[in-house]
């Protein structure tokens, strides 16, 4: 009786155990940056700058769906800049939180002069 249970708990452990493993890495903290047009459609050539206050600039391509996603942010504050050619650039503070970070940008077109 006494050997089923202590089976019991270590199989209980063990299974619990995997999944907290799992779930590590899907609570990854991330910054997500969505870039469209004034139509809402997104801008897949937007070049994205992350400035933290202290540390390494971060330059990154939005892709097809107009998102850059920056994983396990080092700085708690970046300065984030998106411009893409024929738009207005736009830039932004982004605090860092303990969760992940949504910031949707929507860039109007340059009048030209």
């Amino acid at each position: 009786m006494q050997t089923s249970r202590t089976i019991s708990i270590l199989l209980t452990l063990i299974l619990c155990g995997s999944h907290g493993f799992a779930q590590g890495d899907s609570s990854e903290k991330w910054l997500l940056v969505e870039v469209t047009n004034a139509n809402g459609q997104p801008l897949k050539q937007a070049c994205v700058t992350f400035v933290p206050k202290e540390g390494e600039i971060i330059f990154r391509n939005a892709d097809s769906r107009g998102h850059v996603k920056l994983k396990s942010p080092a700085a708690d504050m970046y300065r984030v800049v998106v411009k893409v050619d024929g738009y207005e650039a736009q830039k932004r503070e982004v605090a860092i939180g303990s969760s992940n970070e949504t910031v949707a940008f929507t860039l109007r077109a340059r009048e030209n002069r």
